[in-house]
């Protein structure tokens, strides 16, 4: 029952108790005071009491009506949640849509400026256009108006004659357009509620699909999120790695610039030393040599002027004891200076010779194009010629033909970056400055047998001498010889002279060969737990790595300015 209605019957029945609207019906013949109130206490109770019935039943209906009111609103609450919720998600759509919508804005004024260029030349045709159109309207509007005039005249001619047939004309067009109107209002109506309908399934399918859409980016961001998380501590740890190995680099580099000048200084003073000693012993030989000579030139005029003249020496010049300090001293110093001579050129010729045969001499054999973009190292082994990339790992090339046969990237888990290499028997022994250790992987399938931890923090260059691992440390300048099982550590550490900087050293019979920063090939030979210098030269073309092997040097080489790195073989000869 209506709310107002239950409000009307209890205003009513209230009226009915209080007595304002009450009429009793009329006697029709008096009684007594006494009878005649009686009556009236008994119909006002009776009127109370079916008021009172009316009144309970009213309320309880008022009572079931509220209850059912607010049930309908609680429902009416949790359909505002959901149409809440929905318009959220719905918003949250527009924002990415508006957002796609401001990139594709900026296409879009790109686009723009191409197009106002493009108008631009359209509009000037279409002002063309217009002027003509201008001019073509005039004359039709001046056609206009003369037909205009006639058509007038012609209807003040039959203006009489077409008032009735005008006139029912008007009213069968007026009912025409009526009916136009109210189908084109019906037809209207139809065609807005059609697609009020049709907008209206669009929008729930088109909110279904963008809910669908909004899952699958929230999973697909989710995963980004973790794997970005995982690379960026990843790369965190090698930037920590990599900067603590230039922080070190930096120190080294300095220490060997001191190194460098102290001794570059020594020497330059040491040379000077023996310069001046030589310019002072050469100087000292031409004075005897100019005054020995003077002196024989002025004895043999003064011989050729007695002897023209036939004039006899005085006997204190020609006596015996004269002649015989003279002439032997005379005769004692050409020997001298023909014996200095002699020595100084046997010597220089001893010297040049004993180089000659101390050197290693090289012949090129051949230059091979390298698919590595920053090689460091080279090795060779049973299975052929392996060369290590900065970035690609280990690459093994047929030694015959240097094809590329195998790569390997990586050696236990992590970050590699191959920087040195040493062939054993069982395997390949492998300097990774990304971990800092000597690894030792296996030549099949590249797996790690085993990890040594560098002695210093600045390890340059990796041998084997076929029993025992050796490295060389730029920081302390130190040669160290590990232990025939490497994870002892370090058995030995030795000082030579001269080593400051490697790029690579190889063990080849007792000797070790190495090669510095300057290309400057050298060769010791290890004898009594002493290493003692044999040849030092610097190589024609600046190489990055080489290994030596019986007859044969392979080298790595950059190819000029222009970049890229070559594999060069030399033909080896040494005396």
């Amino acid at each position: 029952m209506d709310p107002k209605e239950i409000d009307r019957q209890l205003e009513e029945v209230w009226k009915k108790v209080s007595g304002r609207s009450y009429a009793p019906d009329a006697p029709s013949v008096p009684h007594a005071a006494g009878v005649s109130n009686f009556d009236t206490l008994k119909l006002m109770k009776d009127n109370f009491s079916k008021a009172e019935g009316e009144w309970r039943r009213l309320l309880e209906m008022k009572e079931a009506n509220l209850r059912d009111v607010a049930a309908q609103l609680e429902e009416t609450k949790a359909h505002l949640g959901e149409i809440k919720q929905h318009y959220d998600l719905a918003r949250e759509k527009l924002i990415s849509e508006e957002l796609s919508t401001a990139l594709n804005l900026e296409e879009s004024k790109k686009t723009l400026a191409v197009q106002k260029k493009n108008h631009a030349g359209e509009i000037a045709l279409l002002k063309e256009v217009l002027e003509r159109a201008k001019t073509e309207i005039l004359s039709l509007g001046e056609r206009l108006d003369a037909l205009r005039r006639e058509r007038d005249d012609w209807q003040k001619k039959f203006c009489a004659l077409s008032v009735s047939e005008a006139d029912s004309k008007d009213k069968a067009a007026g009912l025409e357009h009526k009916l136009g109107d109210a189908k084109e209002a019906v037809e209207r109506t139809l065609s807005e509620l059609l697609s009020e309908r049709k907008d209206h399934q669009d929008a729930e399918n088109k909110i279904k699909a963008l809910e669908k859409n909004t899952k699958e980016l929230s999973a697909s961001l989710e995963t980004a999120k973790t794997n970005w998380d995982a690379e960026r501590t990843q790369w965190r740890e090698l930037w920590d790695r990599e900067r603590s190995v230039w922080e070190t680099h930096r120190q080294e580099f300095a220490v060997w610039e001191e190194r460098l000048r102290s001794e570059r200084e020594a020497w330059t003073a040491r040379m000077r030393e023996e310069e001046n000693k030589g310019v002072q012993a050469a100087s000292g030989l031409s004075n005897l040599l100019k005054d020995t000579t003077e002196w024989s030139e002025k004895v043999t005029r003064i011989l050729k002027l007695y002897a023209l003249k036939g004039v006899q020496l005085p006997q204190t010049f020609v006596s015996s004891s004269v002649a015989a300090n003279t002439m032997p001293k005379k005769v004692f110093t050409r020997m001298a200076a023909a014996s200095l001579a002699a020595v100084l050129i046997m010597g220089s010729g001893a010297w040049w010779l004993f180089n000659f045969r101390a050197r290693v001499h090289l012949k090129l054999i051949g230059s091979y194009a390298l698919d590595a973009a920053s090689p460091s190292a080279l090795a060779v082994s049973k299975d052929g010629l392996w060369v290590a990339d900065w970035n690609k790992g280990l690459i093994l090339k047929d030694i015959k033909d240097l094809s590329t046969l195998k790569i390997f990237n990586g050696a236990g888990g992590g970050p590699f970056r191959p920087a040195a290499l040493a062939a054993a028997a069982d395997g390949l022994w492998a300097l990774d400055m990304a971990q800092l250790r000597f690894v030792k992987e296996d030549f099949g399938s590249g797996a790690a047998l085993e990890s040594v931890k560098t002695p210093g923090p600045a390890p340059q260059a990796l041998a084997y001498d076929g029993y025992n691992l050796w490295s060389f440390d730029a920081a302390s300048g130190l040669l160290y010889k590990y232990s025939l099982d490497p994870k002892a550590g370090v058995s030995a550490s030795f000082e030579i002279p001269g080593l400051k900087s490697l790029l690579a050293m190889q063990w080849r019979g007792s000797e070790l060969w190495t090669l510095d920063s300057r290309s400057i090939l050298t060769r010791h030979n290890f004898e009594d737990g002493a290493f003692s210098l044999i040849s030092s030269q610097k190589l024609k073309n600046p190489a990055l790595a080489f290994r030596a092997e019986d007859a044969d040097l392979w080298t790595v080489e950059k190819v000029g300015i222009i970049g890229g790195y070559e594999l060069k073989k030399y033909a080896l000869k040494t005396y």
